[in-house]
């Protein structure tokens, strides 16, 4: 399995995140993809290529344009206009139903319009970092098309909370939407994602929500009482030709595998039933018991089993880097998913 991975993510650091009553550094930071690619090569997977570089017509097929506009412009304004050794954030939220189309020469109503939590800082190397994810998924969805049969896709920053003119809790662009366009515009007549990140993917499911080419399936904790709150729920299905291609799988805190594998059972099922031609496996491992933001409890050997269930689809599988952020596990918890996955 070729893993697809850039330097170029290590810019995008140093911003702050409040978690309880305090600032603290983020949870999503650059020594994330230092441990994972450690443990994988400790594992014997130690094919690293760099991506190829790509425009934005991919990521302008799912994202809208004034929307890449501000990310590559925000944090150069905010600079000019605060000076350096600050964060870009929103000082407002712009909630949808009001005006939606920003000032695009104002850095404050941008960061209003675009962003729907303080969970998305921008400093002077996101936007290098935002930029390179979306190459590394999509140099994996090129390979993919040359006829590898599973590839990982070692994106940072992560992608599934972003829709089509949003950016939240991490992430900017939707490096797995983007990669299942990418093979759509390619002949593919069907695709699958499965998000088993620990938070629901509710930019993937914005996405898709209403189109009848992608199955989207997530497993996630319950957005009763965890981020995002707002949607995840399970009676959330689809609407017009996607009725009936989004399946959420919610489940309570303190989860542990019994329960995590019969939801992974059923979204097994369900993907077998479509038939996809293509499968992206949003790879979240932020479901071990102990990560920072996570709630669930599962163990480092349980992420064999998640590996087995995958390969047992037998399908071309794209594995896209999503959230994991218990550094001392992480790695492990990550080659784990692909070592069992290409074991069989």
């Amino acid at each position: 399995m070729k893993i697809i991975y850039s330097d170029a993510h290590k810019g995008h650091a140093g911003a702050p995140e409040m978690r309880g009553e305090s600032f603290v550094p983020m949870a999503e930071c650059p020594e994330r993809m230092e441990v994972i690619l450690q443990a994988l090569a400790e594992a014997g997977l130690a094919d690293v290529q760099a991506p190829t570089p790509h425009g934005l017509e991919a990521a302008a097929r799912i994202h809208d344009p004034d929307f890449l506009r501000f990310l590559e412009t925000a944090y150069p304004m905010w600079l000019k206009e605060k000076g350096p050794g600050s964060a870009a954030f929103a000082r407002t939220f712009g909630m949808r139903g009001m005006a939606q189309k920003p000032n695009m020469n104002s850095v404050n109503a941008m960061l209003s319009a675009y962003t729907f939590d303080i969970f998305a800082p921008l400093v002077a190397g996101s936007w290098q970092a935002i930029r390179s994810a979306v190459d590394v998924a999509l140099t994996g969805a090129g390979l993919m098309q040359a006829g590898a049969s599973s590839v990982f896709s070692l994106c940072r920053p992560p992608g599934h909370h972003a829709s089509g003119d949003l950016a939240g809790g991490y992430c900017y662009l939707n490096n797995a939407a983007i990669a299942a366009q990418f093979y759509r515009d390619r002949g593919a007549a069907r695709v699958a994602i499965l998000d088993i990140d620990y938070h629901h993917g509710n930019g993937t499911q914005r996405i898709f929500y209403d189109r009848g080419d992608v199955l989207f399936i997530s497993l996630h904790g319950r957005p009763e009482e965890e981020y995002p709150f707002l949607l995840g729920f399970a009676d959330e299905t689809g609407s017009g030709k996607g009725e009936g291609l989004n399946l959420n799988l919610p489940m309570p805190p303190g989860t542990r595998i019994g329960t995590y594998m019969e939801a992974m059972e059923t979204a097994a099922a369900r993907i077998r039933s479509y038939a996809p031609d293509m499968l992206i496996v949003s790879l979240g491992v932020d479901t071990f018991d102990g990560d920072p933001v996570g709630g669930f409890c599962l163990k480092t050997p349980d992420y064999l089993r998640l590996g087995q269930v995958i390969a047992g689809l037998d399908l071309p599988t794209h594995f896209v880097m999503e959230g994991g952020y218990a550094i001392d596990a992480l790695g492990r918890n990550v080659a784990n998913v692909l070592t069992s996955y290409l074991e069989g």
